[in-house]
């Protein structure tokens, strides 16, 4: 059968059912004995009150201050978050971050030299420090709270100093963006006014925006006092405004133009619409692109800038009619597009310099006045700043709060700064790229065979959870090869940059969307996109997953020797569900390759970026149906034996890289591939498991999270192996059928 008509095969949720798996572990040998952790944090307290009494009594509001609390390496998982410890001293936690660190005892012989851990920022009534210092040293091991004491690591005063970043330094006032730690607690902000204004500063209140307990709030200050803002309690950090990405890479060299013409027909799918947020399109084109494309401005926005409008064009286009290779018509775009311009006039300007938060309110404005009315959305603006480990920006949490639960696929544009400087990360992607629940696209040289990485694209990795960023990489034009798209005056013009790569891979999921139709959900959709993406040997932190497929067919079918199925569904709570891998009923020959992609949306808790998502996964692959462990006692296994598929190393991809002892379980991405012999398979299958946190600890209530699940079987001796597989399963499984055909121009 010719691979045009082999489809991928779909409803395989039909053949999941749920298992009870018993769960592993048991206690750990601290680090620390019970009377040695007790002395190390009774003296670390003690430094702690010192630190907090000679703070200024209007930086801490209602006399709360805040600390930070340092978790061992070894103990950062939810079931170790100290709970009972902060009740038992009066306090309670506010955030957290992740830092390596190398602990004064490791309790285990085999360990690394540094590992990443939790610091936990912990709040209360200065008194209770004291009071907690001073009771301390008469805990027993039977006090409520102190199991806990073995665990921790360090009690440290959270200074002025460790909060500020990217300060400028080349000005006498500085627009800084001060995050706040409780900002849904008014008596908390206002207290921070009213210490800001104290001390000459012009905290921008209405600019207030507040994400999931933290707020940020634009602050103009002198820079002799940047120090001194810093010092109120409940600032977590301070760091200069930043400004928005510059538009696009410059093309040195330029193809020279050629006409096209537009297209004479409507959408190829009516049902279906995506949304590009960026710069508005020019008067001009307003009227010849309006059977594809809407143009929409928010109340309010100032004047279009004609450099914005011809960024907004060129992204629109690479949407609606894709890289443009030769003179005539345009292909049919496959969609209706909203064009909502968020850029104006005081863009990159001063005094305004606010441009970061004005086009995310247009962005979230847009977004929450029309819920659900999209599923495919494009972003190539951002702010002008790498990701950071340590710190969640207001892009990132106010993105991956609305596209939680995956009902919309959102590219993202990784960024152009991808030639700075690498070993101060200033060449890592920007935000919202490292969002969770969005797609960041890099863009490659060549759209052809011989591609890499464009030199402007930003790498990865991104922070973790969500440390394989970019995504993929899709084509974004060079210098050698630029990406014509469709420029003012029915030209085509040449350019480049990841803003172009973004929507470009954008096109190529709904490609598949508008081939199969309503069946393939835009979680779906971009698990398929990476599930196809090819890395072609290039490091993981230069390309993510890979180069995404471009070609519609190939992303919609599988060769003659090989299987595609399409999991959708929800994960249930508190249970595993088990999905079955599909193979033939009779015996393969060779090798067989496995390929897996599983995905999920989840929340996010901004303020805790090391337990940023509230839920992961773990997954049990088992490869035969008829092999078990066996017990020392003479019992066995009440599951057949698991083997190592979704693990961290394929995960990570480079070693050295330090991460979470646990954070592999709460990525919302997991991709690998491995080939087993024919002999060693009968009837595989994976356990899907999804646990959900809250803030770092056990969650009090958890619900189903949708999923999406691609699995690939691969026999080169078996050349019939999809119809092997369509056979077996003809009554579960369903060859999702294209409702309609893409022509290749398209």
């Amino acid at each position: 059968m010719a691979r045009e008509n082999n489809f991928l095969l779909g409803r395989g949720e039909r053949l999941t059912e749920p298992v009870e798996v018993p769960s592993g572990g048991g206690d750990k040998n601290p680090p620390y004995d019970f009377n040695n952790a007790r002395t190390r944090v009774a003296q670390r307290l003690a430094v702690v009150g010192g630190a907090m009494r000679a703070m200024p009594r209007d930086a801490c509001p209602r006399g709360e201050a805040v600390a930070i609390l340092t978790m061992h390496p070894r103990y950062i998982s939810k079931s170790d978050f100290p709970n009972e410890l902060l009740i038992a001293a009066g306090v309670r936690a506010v955030g957290s971050r992740s830092r390596a660190i190398t602990p004064e005892q490791w309790g285990v012989q085999l360990h690394p030299v540094r590992a990443v851990t939790e610091e936990i920022f912990i709040a209360g009534p200065r008194d209770s420090f004291t009071r907690w210092a001073a009771q301390v040293g008469a805990w027993t091991e039977q006090t409520r709270g102190a199991r806990h004491l073995p665990h921790v690591e360090d009690l440290a005063a959270f200074t002025a100093s460790e909060k500020l970043r990217s300060i400028p330094a080349d000005r006498d006032e500085v627009l800084l963006e001060v995050v706040l730690h409780n900002a849904d607690d008014e008596a908390i902000v206002e207290a921070f006014e009213a210490y800001a204004e104290r001390r000459g500063a012009r905290p921008l209140m209405g600019r207030l925006r507040r994400v999931q307990g933290l707020g940020f709030v634009p602050v103009r200050v002198a820079a002799e006092t940047v120090g001194e803002l810093a010092a109120f309690t409940f600032v977590r950090v301070a760091r200069g405004m930043p400004s928005l990405r510059p538009c696009e890479p410059a093309v040195l060299r330029v193809m020279g133009g050629f006409p096209v013409n537009l297209p004479t027909e409507g959408p190829i799918d009516d049902e279906v619409r995506a949304v590009v947020f960026d710069g508005g399109l020019p008067k001009s084109e307003r009227a010849r692109l309006a059977p594809w494309v809407t143009y929409v401005e928010p109340d309010g926005i100032g004047p279009a800038v004609p450099q914005y409008e011809a960024h907004g064009l060129s992204v629109t286009a690479a949407l609606a009619f894709g890289p443009l290779s030769k003179a005539g018509r345009l292909p049919r775009p496959l969609c209706h597009i909203d064009h909502v311009r968020i850029l104006d006039d005081g863009t990159g300007t001063s005094p305004s310099d606010l441009e970061c938060v004005d086009a995310l309110d247009r962005i979230l404005g847009f977004l929450d006045a029309h819920p659900a009315e999209y599923g495919y959305a494009n972003i190539s603006v951002g702010p002008n700043i790498a990701v950071a480990d340590d710190e969640v920006t207001l892009w990132t949490a106010s993105l991956d709060e609305r596209f939680a639960h995956g009902a919309v696929l959102a590219t993202i544009a990784a960024g152009n700064d991808g030639e700075l400087d690498a070993e101060s990360g200033s060449n890592r992607v920007q935000p919202p790229a490292d969002g969770v629940n969005v797609l960041a696209v890099g863009a490659s040289h060549r759209a052809g065979a011989a591609w890499q990485r464009a030199a402007y694209s930003c790498v990865g990795p991104g922070r973790s959870p969500g440390v394989v960023k970019p995504d993929g990489v899709a084509f974004g034009g060079s210098d050698e090869e630029p990406f014509m798209v469709l420029g003012p005056g029915l030209r085509a013009r040449g350019v480049q940059g990841t803003s172009f790569a973004s929507p470009f891979a954008l096109r190529n999921a709904l490609s598949a969307r508008v081939q199969i139709g309503r069946d393939l959900a835009p979680l779906t959709a971009r698990a398929l996109l990476i599930h196809r993406a090819d890395p072609a040997k290039h490091p993981q932190p230069h390309v993510g997953w890979g180069r995404f497929e471009s070609d519609s067919s190939m992303l919609v079918t599988c060769d003659d020797d090989e299987a595609v199925v399409v999991f959708q569904g929800e994960l249930p709570v508190k249970e595993h569900l088990r999905a079955p891998i599909p193979l033939p009923r009779v015996a393969l020959a060779g090798k067989v390759t496995l390929s897996a992609t599983l995905l999920i949306a989840p929340e996010v808790d901004p303020g805790y970026p090391g337990v940023y998502t509230r839920s992961g996964l773990e997954v049990s692959f088992r490869p035969h149906r008829d092999k078990f462990k066996r017990y020392d006692d003479g019992s066995t296994s009440a599951h057949p034996k698991t083997d190592s598929f979704f693990s961290a190393s394929h995960l990570y991809g480079v070693p050295e890289y330090e991460t979470r002892e646990d954070g592999h379980k709460w990525e919302p991405v997991l991709r690998s591939s491995r080939t087993f012999l024919a002999k060693s398979l009968k009837e595989p299958c994976f356990d899907i498991y999804y646990h959900h946190r809250s803030k770092g600890t056990a969650a009090a209530e958890q619900l189903p999270i949708p999923y999406a699940l691609v699995v690939s079987v691969k026999a080169p001796k078996v050349a019939d192996l999809y119809n092997q597989v369509v056979r077996a399963y003809a009554n579960i499984l369903v060859p999702m059928r294209p409702c309609v055909r893409i022509p290749l121009s398209a």
